[in-house]
């Protein structure tokens, strides 16, 4: 992976494929890494896009965060940083899960960068009040990549390759405590949901008709319904698309870039 160098000094790992414009950006989940992608990737015709993945800070080959922690600012000027360097200047960004939020704040502080914005599996812009003691149980799971592969598979309703699963669990177990706590209090925590109107990116929303986590449902009312330019695109999967669904996903990828174009 080649990285680039953030104004403070910490190194952000990212890997460019393809060729743009247009340039596609994605972000991981909790306790995930750019790798995370891989399998949708596969299914992407790169002769004519250019995709770009990076792991978060603290997340596998990345440095951690440091004075700013894991806010909400500093997530997005990482993403603008890797943009910079992978020379994407203007660029659609595609978040999974927790980071369907950072995509959300990237468009609400850099929209002059923005073209789109697609959101799996994607957190809402409000606070969510996940359980104390699942939070609990995720963060006892640090550095056991078998323990941590099984969060990943306890969201998923088809049947996902084994050697994904073992990859996300190997290098969730890379990542400290820091960031994953960090990460998931910024997550839960951090609201911006007042400031949602301002924001006019096309957006698509991508769902799994079985998630346990964010359903139909709420998908429609806390995350494509505050968008004034969303719509809904449900998959037969749970909550890990990109691992249980990958080709269905780069379909919708590459059907909402052709829209946008």
């Amino acid at each position: 992976m080649a990285a680039v160098t953030t104004q403070d000094g910490r190194s952000i790992a990212y890997s460019r494929a393809g060729e743009g414009p247009p340039h596609l950006l994605f972000m991981h989940g909790w306790a995930g890494s750019g790798r995370y992608f891989d399998a949708a990737l596969e299914h992407l015709d790169l002769t004519h896009l250019s995709t770009v993945t990076f792991d978060l800070p603290g997340h596998h080959e990345s440095d951690p965060a440091t004075d700013g922690g894991y806010a909400l600012e500093r997530i997005a000027a990482d993403a603008l940083a890797v943009a910079d360097a992978a020379e994407a200047r203007e660029f659609v960004v595609l978040g999974f899960s927790m980071s369907a939020k950072f995509c959300q704040y990237l468009s609400l502080v850099a929209p002059d960068r923005i073209l789109g914005q697609i959101l799996v599996a994607g957190c809402p812009a409000g606070e969510l009040p996940l359980p104390p003691e699942l939070m609990d149980d995720w963060l006892s799971r640090e550095g056991d990549p078998v323990r941590l592969a099984q969060v990943a598979e306890d969201y998923t309703t088809r049947p996902v390759a084994r050697e994904l699963l073992e990859r996300f669990g190997r290098d969730a177990a890379t990542v400290g405590r820091a960031a994953l706590e960090g990460t998931l209090y910024t997550a839960t925590s951090s609201s911006f949901s007042d400031r949602l109107d301002s924001i006019t990116t096309p957006t698509l929303v991508i769902g799994g008709s079985g998630d346990p986590m964010f359903g139909p449902d709420t998908l429609r009312a806390a995350v494509v319904a505050p968008l004034a330019r969303a719509r809904l695109a449900l998959v037969d999967s749970g909550h890990e698309i990109p691992i249980e669904a990958p080709r269905e996903l780069a379909a919708l990828i590459e059907a909402f870039l052709a829209g946008l174009n």
